[in-house]
């Protein structure tokens, strides 16, 4: 498309993959560019209320150091890493004993698999990293379980859990293992392991609200879509202040509610509705006998556990007033539904020495959003790719590269980049 500074611009979403679009095409010059939000904070999965005078985390919590387009575009906002410094122990999910994350016995061999794979990320899969999944390596396409007993390294599932599935991605017997790599490539996995770890004091939804007031124009919350019409080489947008025009549109809001409100072709149904999310859901709540870290729970990381705490994040130390967050995975399968999930909270909370006194928080996500091996072997990133530009419409947003940060950030750019 040729470089019209002047056309106007609608980007639907005010989470990171929206605001860090804004700004990319604000960068690149152009003057008339709309955000429109339907709730009534931005931010999206970034969602930071405040208790008692502190922030804390419903939805995403940490970066790390090489999450560089976030830290260049904290630095536009004006936001230090200025958070909490994290630390964990591991527990059993039996017993509520502390563990050891990786036995003594087994460390040599850990190690030793970890390099092995280090160097077939770096060689034989070199290029995971790069924004989205255009002509993804095939082995990348087999779930991760499979993938890691493919290549022979099946004890870096140890290490690669822990940020992986309690954070809500998933398990590692139904997720593509090129998701799990463009998360945690072997970079932001060695951050991880050696706790190098950023956090931000008023929380990770502050960075999208300061970055929104660099743009010229600042997005537009509170705004409900009704209708998206694509004819005539325009783009027209019905929402609750009426009939908007304009000339292309970038989707970063969830892609599989894209038919409830827009004119989708059959192709773009049929692509969209193939989009899987997780079951995520995140208690806050006020304890006796508060503890003192964070724990991780490694044995209820997997299907047959699901409902039971994954992890608990103990956000503000030596403060017995602060709220403690807990985080759980529902059964794909919705075997494990809401009721059964708060119970298992309430029970695992007692397992750990904690009595849980207020709810003070409560959210469930419907988290990475994302499509499954068969899915992906059969190329539906290249179809969704090859319609990218099609009637003024662009796709971005977490489904396109990954329900993090960093990635959504670094998907916005490589959109903005090689369209505008």
């Amino acid at each position: 498309m040729s470089k019209d500074l002047n056309q106007k611009i609608c980007i639907v979403g005010g989470g990171p993959s929206g605001i860090s679009a804004a700004w990319y095409l604000q960068e690149k010059g152009y003057k008339d560019v709309t955000v429109l939000e339907r709730l009534d904070r931005l931010g999206g999965k970034c969602n930071s209320p405040v208790y008692d005078g502190k922030h804390y985390e419903m939805g995403a919590i940490m970066g790390v150091p090489n999450y560089d387009e976030t830290i260049k575009l904290m630095k536009v906002a004006g936001v230090e890493a200025d958070g909490p410094k994290l630390d964990r122990k591991f527990y059993s999910e039996r017993t509520g004993e502390e563990i050891m994350g990786i036995s003594k016995e087994e460390m040599p061999e850990v190690k030793a698999q970890v390099e092995k794979l280090g160097q077939l990320l770096a060689t034989k899969y070199k290029g995971y990293t790069d924004p989205g999944y255009l002509n993804v390596h095939p082995d990348m396409t087999e779930t991760f379980y499979d993938f890691c007993m493919m290549n022979e390294v099946p004890l870096c599932m140890k290490i690669w859990i822990n940020p992986y599935t309690a954070y809500g991605y998933g398990y590692f017997n139904l997720v593509p293992a090129a998701y799990v790599f463009k998360y945690l490539d072997f970079e932001t996995m060695m951050h991880f392991v050696k706790k190098e770890l950023i956090t931000w004091a008023d929380g990770t939804q502050t960075v999208w609200e300061k970055l929104a007031l660099k743009l010229n124009r600042h997005p537009r919350m509170c705004t409900k879509i009704d209708k998206v019409v694509r004819k005539d080489d325009k783009v027209y947008v019905y929402t609750n202040m009426g009939k908007e025009e304009y000339d292309t549109i970038i989707f970063t809001s969830p892609l599989q509610d894209l038919h409830l409100y827009a004119d989708t072709t059959e192709e773009e149904e049929h692509l969209f509705s193939k989009i899987k999310y997780e079951d995520y859901k995140v208690l806050a709540a006020t304890v006796e006998n508060y503890p003192e870290i964070s724990g991780y729970i490694p044995g209820n990381m997997f299907e047959s556990r699901a409902g039971h705490v994954m992890v608990y994040y103990d956000r503000w130390v030596n403060n017995p007033e602060q709220i403690i967050t807990f985080y759980v995975l529902g059964n794909p399968q919705e075997k494990v539904d809401e009721a059964d999930c708060k119970r298992l909270i309430l029970e695992d909370a007692k397992l750990f020495g904690m009595n849980i006194k207020d709810v003070v928080m409560y959210k469930s996500w419907r988290y990475f959003p994302h499509v499954n091996s068969d899915e992906l072997k059969n190329g539906w990133y290249n179809k969704v790719e090859g319609m990218q530009g099609e009637r003024n419409t662009y796709y971005a947003g977490e489904v396109m590269s990954f329900g993090n940060i960093e990635e959504s950030v670094c998907y916005s750019k490589f959109v903005v980049d090689r369209f505008f």
